[in-house]
């Protein structure tokens, strides 16, 4: 409905002023006229009262149905293995699992802490596997990456993407989707076991969740570590101008992590090399003397972690959490594995995401902890894995591993 200016604008007005009415006496016969007709318009009737006019794209809310519902608020939060099970209720639920909106989202969404991708690191030929915290609803296919053109090393996890080397390139892939893109190569030679971090952080503002993947590695056999930086945006490497020189000891080996924008290097001293991703500026942090190098970096509850484990006497551990930029201890419990599990073995920690439990391998056992509940979890049964294993936590995502 339109209204023209003489229906609501005195011919004697003054038409800069910002004000129509300066008072009642001052309104016209035309003006009240005009009122009225405003006062008894029915905006909400009046825009929808013809429903076959209504975009078909758009339901309100009165009209939504339990699996309208379902579709737009519970999808995003599931597993990717659940979500390729919902893709046969319709071919509605089909097209919108497929969509890259709801891809968006749901790789913001689920970040729950699925299991771990592991892989033999004492055979070039081995293939890699997945270990689910819940077999049921998350999962991958197995062997996890036989979709991959050669035989890769996996290196990084981070989001539901999975960073892995082969033979002269890397890769970037999604074990769930099977989705996977080759990196260019960098401009410097990273070595067989290069110290590389996948840095991904999906993120609702931004529907174009591009990553990076972070080197750090030595120049010219000099102790200075310098970093290589891919972008999936660009599709290009570049070298960083920073560069660190105050390692006590400038071998990386792995454990690499990365979390709110910074990348994390263990070292082989009781140091951890910081990189900020996007400031592009190092930062060195101290382990405590007596940490050593039996832990691993992890992340708890949001927290940048070190976590180490000691077997104390036959079937009892000991769990040291220590957190925070300074890395003082924080937590330290006595965990009963119960009789007959690894009661004389040496025990390693596993990285975990977005959890409060710290896993620990003991030969072919792995077991988690979880803090808050006091509870230990048997994960693996005998003989499933062997103690010379890479061990990645993985994120059941659909992130999109080939967007650039």
């Amino acid at each position: 409905m339109e209204f023209s200016r003489a229906d609501y604008m005195n011919d004697d007005s003054d038409y800069n002023s910002p004000y129509i009415f300066k008072g009642s006496s001052s309104a016209t016969t035309s003006q009240r006229r005009s009122i009225q007709r405003i006062a008894g318009y029915d905006f909400k009737t009046e825009a929808c009262q013809k429903v076959d006019e209504f975009p078909a794209h758009i339901i309100r809310e009165g009209d939504k149905k339990i699996k309208d519902v379902v579709k737009e608020h519970v999808l995003p939060f599931l597993p990717a293995k659940s979500l390729m099970k919902f893709k046969a209720v319709s071919k509605d639920w089909d097209k919108w699992i497929a969509s890259p909106l709801l891809i968006h989202q749901q790789s913001f969404s689920c970040q729950s802490f699925s299991g771990y991708i592991y892989q033999n690191m004492s055979e070039w030929d081995m293939n890699t596997m997945f270990l689910s915290l819940d077999p049921s609803t998350i999962g991958v296919p197995s062997p996890a990456l036989d979709f991959l053109p050669e035989v890769v090393k996996i290196l990084s996890s981070c989001s539901g993407l999975l960073l892995c080397q082969g033979s002269e390139k890397y890769y970037v892939c999604n074990p769930a989707t099977q989705d996977w893109k080759t990196l260019p190569p960098p401009r410097y030679y990273h070595g067989d076991e290069p110290a590389i971090v996948l840095a991904f952080e999906p993120s609702l503002r931004n529907i174009e969740a591009y990553y990076h993947v972070i080197c750090a590695f030595p120049m010219l056999d000099q102790p200075i570590i310098g970093f290589e930086i891919y972008s999936s945006e660009s599709n290009t490497w570049s070298c960083s101008s920073a560069y660190c020189s105050d390692l006590e000891n400038s071998c990386l080996v792995g454990g690499s992590l990365f979390m709110k924008g910074v990348a994390y290097f263990e070292t082989k001293s009781n140091e951890v090399l910081a990189f900020d991703v996007k400031e592009e500026i190092p930062a060195i942090m101290s382990l405590p003397a007596q940490v050593g190098r039996h832990g691993s970096l992890t992340q708890m509850d949001g927290e940048l972690s070190y976590v180490t484990a000691f077997n104390e006497c036959e079937n009892v551990f000991l769990i040291d959490i220590y957190q925070g930029m300074e890395m003082s201890l924080k937590r330290s419990v006595s965990i009963n594995l119960g009789p007959e599990r690894g009661l004389t073995y040496a025990c390693k920690v596993l990285p975990c995401v977005n959890s409060d439990a710290v896993a620990i391998q003991v030969r072919e056992h792995i077991y988690l902890y979880h803090i808050r509940e006091q509870k230990v979890e048997s994960i693996a049964s005998p003989n499933a894995i062997g103690p010379a294993k890479r061990f990645l936590p993985y994120i059941n995502s659909l992130a999109n591993a080939t967007f650039s």
